[in-house]
């Protein structure tokens, strides 16, 4: 058996691999990491001879992993959190140099958090960039995969290496428009109103939000849009009525009057979700320092 030029594994290869076992495409792959595809090729070809295995074979108009490209997997993920783990312990000063992260959040608690963080952090001088995906009801693949390295969200994902601390506890209220209606003032009156629902792209509802959803005879939502924001122009001059956090009296539905729920549902907690890879990095542990100290300071203005 050839034995492995293990010296011809370095961490950029490893993580291409692992970003091509991800998308099982070259050309996604390429588009991930911001290369070329036959950057991408190249490495591929390189660590098929230092594994001795083809690792990926073409499948109809893809490709697929080998058994053993599959076996890797894991190890390659721990090589490269290993890796990642030998610059924790930096000197780290948030002025010098430009940091980028990648967030996954729904637009409420984007809208929430960050716009307030980037004036602090402009004010401050601290060169930092965002990129924002749509969290939904987020799975631990999104970290795992590194797609992203904090998930903001109700629904924090569980598993091996994730994790995740409170930032604030809400209720859940009902948001009408005055000018229309007043809110309901009984369970069968609040399930027999036609109604704005907040789906997902993932399909999942806001109202699963509601501890006492199982108990509600719901009518079909009137209307279903795809994130909070689009609510307030289906909410004004209509009978219709919908939930959310109180906090959103302060944002995309603060045109709008609120009322508690007219039935028992606990208050909604939100989470920041991360991986082990980013636990002790010290710019990422300043970040979540830093969306603690937003919230602080946007529930205290209540």
């Amino acid at each position: 058996m050839k034995e492995i030029d293990f010296l011809a594994l370095d961490g950029r290869s490893l993580r291409t691999f692992l970003v091509v076992l991800e998308e099982l495409s070259v050309s996604r792959a390429a588009n991930r990491l911001g290369v070329t595809q036959s950057a991408v090729s190249h490495i591929l070809d390189k660590l098929r001879i230092a594994l001795g295995d083809p690792l990926f074979v073409r499948s109809g108009r893809g490709i697929a992993p080998t058994e053993r490209a599959i076996a890797l997997r894991a190890p390659v993920e721990a090589i490269l959190d290993e890796l990642k783990g030998l610059t924790d312990e930096r000197v780290f000063d948030p002025l010098i140099g430009t940091m980028a992260f990648t967030v996954a959040a729904n637009d409420f608690q984007r809208d929430l958090i960050f716009p307030r963080l980037l004036r602090e952090l402009s004010l401050e001088g601290v060169d930092a960039s965002f990129r924002f995906l749509p969290s939904g009801v987020p799975s631990a693949d999104l970290l795992r995969q590194e797609r992203c390295q904090l998930v903001v969200t109700p629904y924090p994902p569980e598993g091996p290496n994730i994790y995740q601390t409170r930032l604030f506890d809400d209720d859940m209220l009902c948001f009408y428009d005055a000018s229309v209606r007043e809110a309901p003032q009984s369970q069968e009156e609040f399930s027999a109103t036609d109604y704005i629902e907040v789906r997902f792209n993932d399909n999942e509802s806001a109202l699963d939000a509601l501890t006492a959803i199982d108990s509600l005879t719901l009518k079909k939502p009137r209307v279903s849009v795809p994130n909070f924001s689009a609510v307030a122009p289906f909410l004004a001059d209509s009978e219709m009525i919908t939930t959310a956090l109180g906090l959103m009296s302060k944002m995309n539905l603060k045109d709008f009057s609120s009322a508690p729920l007219p039935f028992k549902t606990a208050p909604l907690t939100m989470y920041m979700a991360w991986h082990k890879r980013d636990h002790i990095d010290p710019a990422h542990q300043w970040l979540r320092h830093r969306i603690k100290g937003v919230i602080a300071s946007t529930l205290a203005a209540d």
